[in-house]
């Protein structure tokens, strides 16, 4: 079962695009913000921000992060979506080359914006745990899974 679990997972991060990342301030309240996301062959997220941006700042200080990506519906029955927990780190070197270049292949757009993109912090989330929602099996209907760091 964890395996398919790990698929199904694997299949809906790919064919959607955007993260909504819960980072925590230095004042004790919650931050969300939208990000384009790529993910890896573990489940990782790797997403592109603002060193200057709040949840950047945020993560300076906590590394630890929750996202939710899902389909915008109008019936219940349609909801389905991935919810993470895990650690964010900072991409430096080979490692922000390599997610880089995962970035790219989804996103071949942001060669237009090479400047802004080499100016931003590379980030990769790395799940601890996930849970995947699909109401269309049943209302409510979840399967949840612990993950170990690769």
């Amino acid at each position: 079962m964890r395996d398919d679990l790990r698929r199904r997972v694997a299949n809906y991060l790919a064919r959607h695009t955007t993260l909504t990342l819960a980072t925590l301030g230095s004042d004790g309240r919650p931050q969300a913000a939208p990000l384009f996301y790529a993910s890896d062959a573990h489940l990782n997220l790797i997403f592109l921000s603002s060193p200057d941006s709040r949840h950047s700042r945020n993560l300076a200080r906590n590394p630890a992060a929750a996202a939710a990506i899902y389909d915008e519906v109008w019936e219940w029955q349609a909801i389905r979506g991935v919810q993470i927990e895990g650690q964010v780190e900072r991409l430096e070197g080979e490692a922000r080359q390599a997610a880089l270049a995962l970035y790219r292949t989804k996103y071949p757009f942001i060669a237009e914006f090479a400047p802004q993109v080499e100016a931003s912090v590379l980030y990769r989330l790395r799940p601890r745990w996930l849970r995947y929602i699909d109401n269309s099996v049943a209302f409510g209907w979840r399967e949840e899974m612990e993950l170990d760091a690769p």
